[in-house]
C-alpha cells in the first residue's frame, strides 16, 4: 500500500511547533531560554515568509496559466459582440470582482459608451448612477493610466460621488484599453462590500489582461475593416477624388455611409437647350463634347473638395460637406460654380474652333440639412443626398439665367462677407409654400487659389485623441475626440455642441504623454451631424486663444 507523500512544509512546521512546546515547559537551561526562543521565533518568521513567497509564486503561476488560456480564448473570436461579452466574463473571473463594465470610445465624439456590463442592472437603467464614469473613467481614458482604490469611500479622487456612497463602493479598479499609446476604451470593476479586495497584484493582473483584450478588440475591428475596405474603396472612387478616398480608407477622414443627417451645400449644373443641340450634331460629336465637359467639371468639383453625386442626363449634381466634413462648404460650392463657368468658356471656344457642339449651363446652389448615405437596392447602391434642401437646389438651378450661378438665401448667409451678389425677386418653387429668396453671384472675393479663411498658418496632423472640455460658463465636463491638431487650433467632434464665438477649456494628453490642461480655445466653426442611431453630434473648429504653442509644435 502506497503512503501519500507529505508536504515538507507541513512536516517542518510540525517539528518547529513541537520544539516550541518543549521550550515553553522550560526544559532548556534558563540562561539560554530567551536566545533560543528568539532564534526559533525568527525561524518561524522566515518559514512563514518562505511559505508566503511560495504561495505568491503558485498564485502567479496560476494567473499566468489563466492569462494564457484567456489569450487563446479571446484571440480566436472575431465577432465584436461575442468578444466583448467574453472579455467581461473573464475579467470578473480573473480578478474576482463583484461587478464591472467595459466602455469603448465613440470614434466620432470620444464619448465613452458602455458596451457590456455585469451585475449593474440599476446603473444601466438609470444613467445618472454612472456619474463615477464621467470622473474616474474619463481620467483613465484621457491620461491612459490605471487607477486602484482600496477604499472608494475615503478616496479623494471620487470626491464623495453619489454613486460611491449610494452603492457603498469599497474596492475599485479602472484600467485603460490601449493600442500602443492610443486609448480605445476602459475596463472598470468594483466590490461593494470589502475594502482592500483588490491589491497592487490585482491591478497589475488586470492591466496585463486589458492589454491582451485591447489587441483582440483591435484585431476584430481590423477584420471588419478588411472585409469592408475593398467594397468601400470601389464605391467611393466613383464620386470622390483619389486623394480623399485614400484619406477615408486610412482613417484620416471619418465618414458614415450608412445614413446620417448633415448640413451641406448642394450644386446642380444643367446644360441649357441640350435637346436641340443633340438634334443638330452627329451622336459621336455630342458624346465627345459631353465627355470632355463632364471630365472637366468633375475635376473642378474634386479640386474644391466636393463629392460628385451623379450625372443626371445632361445635369451634374455635386455635394460639399458630405461624406467629408468641410468647414466652409458653401464657399467651396460657390467657388466650384464660378470655376465651372470659367472653364466652360474656355471649352466653348475650343469646341467652336473644332466644329463641335457648344452649349451654356445654369448653376443653382442651396445649403441646408439633408439625409446622406448609400441609397438604392442591394444590387446597385450609390452615395447621394436626399431631402427638401436637395430638391430646392434643383429648383433654384431651373430659375438661373444661362452662364450664371444662382444661390439660396441660406447659402448667401454663409458667405455674405466675401461674396458679391445681386438679390433677385422672390421666386415660387414646387414644394415650398412661400416665396424663395435667391441671389445671383457676380464674384467671390476669396478665389480658389487664395482661400484665406482656410489657409493654415500651422502644419496640421491627423490624430484620434480622447479629450475633455468645459465651456467657460459651465463646470460640466464633456467628452470629445480631437480629429486633427496644429499649433494654431484643432478639430473636435462631440455630443455637446458649443456656439460659434464661445470659449472652451481643453484637457488632453498627446501620444508622447505630454499633458495639456486648461488649454483655452474659441469655437470658430460648428456643424451638426446625425449618426446611424439618429443621435446628434457636432464637429467644431477650435482656434487657440494664444496660437503657436511651441509644445504642440513638437508633435509635427
Amino acid at each position: 500500500m502506497n503512503m501519500p507523500i507529505q508536504n515538507p512544509f507541513i512536516i517542518f512546521e510540525t517539528h518547529l511547533k513541537n520544539i516550541h512546546k518543549l521550550l515553553s515547559r522550560n526544559e532548556v537551561p534558563p540562561d539560554n531560554l530567551p536566545l533560543v526562543k528568539d532564534t526559533l521565533g525568527e525561524l518561524l518568521k522566515s518559514y512563514q515568509a518562505l511559505k508566503n513567497d511560495t504561495a505568491r509564486m503558485e498564485k502567479s503561476k496560476k494567473e499566468m496559466e489563466t492569462l494564457v488560456e484567456v489569450g487563446k480564448a479571446i484571440n480566436s473570436v472575431l465577432d465584436m459582440d461575442q468578444l466583448l461579452n467574453l472579455i467581461m466574463d473573464m475579467v470578473i473571473k480573473v480578478v474576482g470582482a463583484e461587478r464591472g463594465f467595459l466602455m469603448l470610445k465613440d470614434k466620432e465624439t470620444g464619448e465613452l459608451l458602455v458596451k457590456v456590463a455585469r451585475n449593474m442592472e440599476e446603473e444601466l437603467k438609470d444613467k445618472t448612477l454612472f456619474t463615477i464614469s464621467s470622473g474616474i473613467t474619463s481620467l483613465v481614458a484621457r491620461e491612459g493610466k490605471a487607477i486602484l482604490s482600496t477604499d472608494a469611500q475615503s478616496d479623494e479622487r471620487f470626491n464623495a460621488q453619489a454613486s460611491v456612497m449610494v452603492h457603498n463602493l469599497r474596492s475599485t479598479m479602472c484600467v485603460p484599453l490601449k493600442i500602443k499609446e492610443d486609448v480605445i476604451g476602459i475596463i472598470y470593476v468594483d466590490n461593494r462590500m470589502v475594502a482592500g479586495a483588490f491589491t497592487e497584484e490585482s491591478i497589475e493582473l488586470l492591466i496585463t489582461f486589458a492589454n491582451q483584450a485591447a489587441i483582440s478588440i483591435e484585431n476584430a475591428r481590423l477584420y471588419e475593416n478588411v472585409v469592408n475596405e475593398t467594397k468601400i474603396r470601389m464605391n467611393l472612387q466613383r464620386y470622390l477624388s483619389p486623394n480623399i478616398v485614400n484619406d477615408i480608407i486610412t482613417k484620416k477622414e471619418n465618414i458614415v455611409l450608412g445614413g446620417e443627417r448633415v448640413e451641406c451645400s448642394i450644386l446642380f449644373a444643367d446644360i441649357c437647350g441640350f435637346t436641340s443641340i443633340s438634334e443638330k450634331f452627329l451622336p459621336e460629336r455630342v458624346v465627345y463634347t459631353l465627355n470632355e465637359y463632364f471630365s472637366a467639371m468633375a475635376k473642378i468639383i474634386f479640386e474644391n473638395q466636393g463629392t460628385l453625386d451623379k450625372f443626371i442626363g445632361d445635369c451634374v449634381m455635386a455635394v460639399f460637406g458630405a461624406p467629408i466634413f468641410i468647414p466652409y462648404s458653401a464657399q467651396n460650392a460657390v467657388n466650384t460654380g464660378l470655376d465651372m463657368l470659367k472653364k466652360l468658356e474656355e471649352l466653348q471656344k475650343k469646341w467652336e474652333s473644332e466644329g463641335n457642339p457648344s452649349f451654356s449651363v445654369r448653376i443653382g446652389i442651396n445649403t441646408g440639412e439633408v439625409i446622406a448615405g448609400n441609397i438604392g437596392s442591394p444590387d446597385r447602391m450609390d452615395y447621394t443626398v436626399v431631402g427638401d434642401n436637395a430638391n430646392l437646389a434643383s429648383r433654384i438651378e431651373s430659375y438661373a439665367r444661362p452662364m450664371t450661378v444662382l444661390i439660396s438665401e441660406s447659402t448667401y448667409v454663409k458667405i455674405k462677407d466675401i461674396v458679391v451678389a445681386k438679390k433677385l425677386e422672390p421666386i415660387l418653387v414646387k414644394g415650398r409654400s412661400g416665396p424663395v429668396i435667391t441671389y445671383e453671384v457676380t464674384s467671390i472675393q476669396t478665389s480658389k487659389d487664395e482661400k484665406t479663411k482656410t489657409e493654415r498658418r500651422f502644419a496640421r496632423k491627423y490624430v484620434s485623441i480622447f479629450a475633455t472640455f468645459k465651456t467657460t460658463n459651465s463646470s460640466k465636463t464633456n467628452q470629445c475626440i480631437i480629429q486633427n491638431i496644429s499649433a494654431g487650433g484643432l478639430l473636435i467632434s462631440s455630443r455637446m455642441g458649443v456656439p460659434i464665438g464661445e470659449k472652451i477649456l481643453l484637457d488632453f494628453t498627446l501620444p508622447d504623454n505630454s499633458i495639456f490642461s486648461g488649454i483655452e480655445g474659441k469655437v470658430v466653426q460648428s456643424s451638426p451631424f446625425k449618426d446611424k442611431q439618429s443621435s446628434s453630434y457636432f464637429k467644431m473648429g477650435i482656434e487657440f486663444v494664444t496660437p503657436g504653442n511651441t509644445n504642440l509644435e513638437k508633435i509635427f
